[in-house]
């Protein structure tokens, strides 16, 4: 028999709790997660799912429609392209590129652009306020704009792509952390916790990150959604992916000329790119409204 307990418990939740409990509430976010950790497990997991190698043509079976058309077959679930090539296989290990590269692109920048955006926003040395001069100018120039460029400079490939983007979008997030530091710097918790002998270390990761949070995932939800944009862009115009690679952006600009004849492999890849950036942007936006909230309350 469960003895009575004698004395009263408040359990509170956790920030972090919080955030997931007003993040939980919303419907569409919910949705958008979990399509983002579907396609994030098909990306992880496409070696084993694709039924065929993505370069693997079959003659027999040129431009055939998907499975649920007419004139499909089960074989080829989603159809093959022009050159007899399975569309499913080339979408899952495209996604490689098209998802978790552009996710990766985007972890190096934040890393970066963050930690020198923090610095330009706490030390006020010249030095920093260079740096953060010198990038508001580079941001007069629209991102894909500067990977091209860049791209000129090194010349086309998948390996000068991620360069090209990664250098893009570091400015991005320096502008951005070193603003909204700076406008925290100038409050009057920032300057209690300074009077009292807190170092900038401690201000910076215990006082003002916490609050900046919400700028913080707005830039990294735009950051990534750009990311997949260029390397599909890049990729679309032959200066990225490079063929019988297959990428979302790549398998685009393959199907305009079959466009008529064979337009599921027009169709599919673009359902790929406009679903995954429309969930990363609901999923970003609902993750700063339930900070903000938390932060609010």
């Amino acid at each position: 028999m469960a003895e009575p307990s004698l004395y009263y418990e408040d359990n509170n939740p956790s920030p972090l709790h919080l955030v997931w409990l007003s993040f939980r509430s919303r419907m569409p976010a919910m949705v958008a997660l979990s399509v983002l950790l579907f396609l994030l497990v098909l990306t992880l997991a496409s070696p084993l799912l694709a039924p065929f190698s993505p370069a693997q043509q079959f003659t027999d079976a040129i431009s055939l429609p998907p499975s649920w058309a007419d004139g499909g077959n089960m074989a080829f679930l989603f159809g093959t392209d022009d050159l007899g090539r399975d569309m499913l296989s080339r979408l899952l290990i495209g996604a490689a590129y098209s998802f978790a590269l552009p996710l990766s692109i985007v972890i190096v920048a934040s890393s970066f652009g963050i930690f020198l955006g923090a610095l330009a926003g706490v030390d006020r040395n010249f030095k920093y306020q260079f740096i953060g001069q010198m990038f508001d100018r580079i941001l007069t120039v629209p991102s894909f704009l500067l990977a091209l460029v860049i791209i000129a400079i090194l010349g086309p490939g998948l390996g000068n792509a991620v360069i090209a983007i990664t250098l893009s979008l570091i400015p991005q997030f320096i502008y951005s952390t070193r603003n909204a530091v700076h406008d925290e710097w100038q409050k009057s918790y920032v300057t209690a916790s300074r009077l009292n002998g807190c170092s900038n270390t401690y201000l910076m990761y215990r006082v003002i990150l916490p609050n900046i949070t919400p700028a913080l995932v707005m830039q990294l939800t735009v950051a990534l959604s750009v990311a997949i944009m260029d390397i599909a862009a890049l990729s679309f115009l032959g200066l990225g992916v490079q063929a019988p690679t297959p990428e979302w952006g790549s398998m685009l600009a393959r199907s305009l000329d079959e466009v008529y004849l064979s337009p599921w492999s027009m169709v599919l890849p673009g359902l790929a790119l406009f679903i995954t950036i429309t969930a990363i942007n609901v999923v970003g936006d609902s993750l700063r409204r339930s900070i903000k909230q938390r932060m609010d309350s």
